[in-house]
């Protein structure tokens, strides 16, 4: 997997004006542990390029000209949503940061592009009977073929039915007709993996007038079962922005469009201890679970409340204390089931926790899948098996010392260690019907949360 761990640094000339998505000023802290980025990619230049050569010429040879867009009295509100094209643009532009000519068209697409055939080409009328069928409830087998399974979009439509842009006799497109049939970008949404209170504790002076934020991004890429490539649009486009030569310049070859929003875990428990220790300092213990890039969220949690402890004078006990192979059993604040396929390549900010074992900030319960001699480990049974057993883990933290639970990753991975808890409280608490009531009290009260995607 092609996992990228990137920094975003906002410059203080971009945060002067900056505002919460409800409305609000920016605090001290631009945003909490746990919380969401949200960030609208852009195309790359070479695929607008090949998009713009599928088109009629007519359309193609404004490409860097200023249009201006205006909607008809007959659009709707909805209408706009779905296009909310800017007034003034070039074409080139609007296809570069505002179409998303990456995603795949729908059948309803197909329909309307059908009407576009020219039947003065020579597979015009066989172009616009496929593009129907394609569209057609009884052709989904088909449409699934050509489109989801091997992946074509909007600029491979185009390029197949190249009867759309045959000039003999009168092309049909228009750009108004194009900007009507291509859907807008949609943002995509990625948890932060970084603390706002340790980058601010911990960055460089150079910065200290504006922020910076971590994201850890698994690039979407792959092939098709007939070997077309594919990529992800925005993980992509994450990948492809040159870094700035330094953290006080934007010289990069990208301003990446973002905003943040809160997350699934906003109630993260950070009350002190009446009699702190290094290894007992939080009121409230923490279990943290999640799998592959499920650990970026986790990971912010953890070190926003190793930065409270920081704030505060906290010292950890030394390294000579414990070993990484003690998995930081001393640790009674912070638990981390992590689960990936292999710890050579997969073990994302592993140093980070290893450190944190070593010096007994944080108990850590790996799950390597692909490394077991026998079978797989995953981490609801890593979860199942920890603290000697049979859901010993899961009642101990949650009835016996009031603790929270966080699961982070996959939705099948997310439910999977759900059911885990519920069993492991249903086998102590006599039935089912009791352990959910009491997972929903501790959800109202911010104590168990899941952040899961498909």
């Amino acid at each position: 997997q092609n996992t990228r761990h990137i920094r975003i640094n906002v410059l203080s000339s971009m945060k002067g004006d900056m505002t919460t998505l409800s409305g609000a000023s920016v605090t001290e802290l631009p945003y909490q542990a746990g919380d969401v980025a949200t960030i609208l990619p852009s195309n790359p230049s070479t695929l607008v390029s090949r998009f713009l050569s599928v088109l009629p010429t007519a359309i193609r040879s404004i490409a860097d000209d200023t249009i201006h867009i205006q909607y008809n009295h007959h659009h709707t509100q909805t209408s706009m949503n779905n296009h909310p094209w800017p007034q003034y643009c070039t074409l080139r532009g609007l296809l570069t940061h505002c179409a998303d000519i990456q995603s795949l068209p729908e059948r309803e697409d197909l329909f309307a592009l059908s009407s576009f055939c020219n039947p003065n080409h020579e597979d015009g009328n066989d172009h616009r009977e496929k593009l129907i069928s394609l569209s057609e409830t009884s052709g989904a087998a088909l449409y699934g073929d050509y489109i989801i399974r091997e992946k074509r979009n909007w600029v491979d439509v185009l390029y197949d039915f190249d009867s759309i842009r045959f000039e003999e006799g009168g092309v049909k497109l228009t750009l108004e007709d194009l900007l009507s049939l291509l859907p807008s970008l949609a943002p995509r949404h990625f948890s932060i993996a970084s603390s706002p209170s340790f980058i601010q504790m911990n960055q460089s002076p150079t910065v200290s007038n504006g922020f910076a934020l971590e994201l850890c991004v698994a690039v979407v890429e792959g092939s098709t079962p007939f070997g077309r490539p594919y990529t992800g649009c925005c993980s992509k486009y994450l990948e492809s922005i040159s870094p700035c030569s330094d953290q006080t310049t934007s010289d990069g070859s990208d301003v990446v469009r973002l905003w943040i929003h809160p997350g699934s875990f906003s109630n993260l428990p950070l009350d002190i201890r009446e009699n702190p220790t290094p290894h007992h300092y939080f009121t409230t213990p923490v279990l943290y679970v999640g799998a592959g890039t499920g650990i970026a969220p986790l990971r912010s949690l953890i070190l926003e409340r190793e930065a409270i402890m920081m704030k505060n004078g906290a010292t950890s006990i030394s390294s000579s204390a414990t070993t990484v192979e003690d998995n930081g059993d001393g640790n009674e604040d912070n638990t981390l089931v992590f689960g990936c396929r292999s710890k050579a390549k997969d073990y994302y900010y592993g140093e980070e926790w290893e450190e944190f074992v070593t010096t007994k900030r944080l108990r850590m319960i790996p799950a390597f899948s692909r490394d077991q001699k026998v079978g797989k480990l995953y981490v609801q049974r890593a979860l199942r098996e920890a603290g000697g057993g049979s859901g010993e883990l899961i009642v101990q933290h949650i009835l016996e010392h009031n603790g929270a639970v966080y699961i982070a990753g996959g939705s099948k991975m997310a439910r999977a260690v759900k059911d885990e808890i519920v069993e492991a409280l249903t086998n102590t608490l006599g039935n089912e019907k009791t352990a959910k009531k009491l997972l929903n009290k501790l959800k109202r009260t911010g104590k168990f949360s899941i952040e899961a995607w498909s």
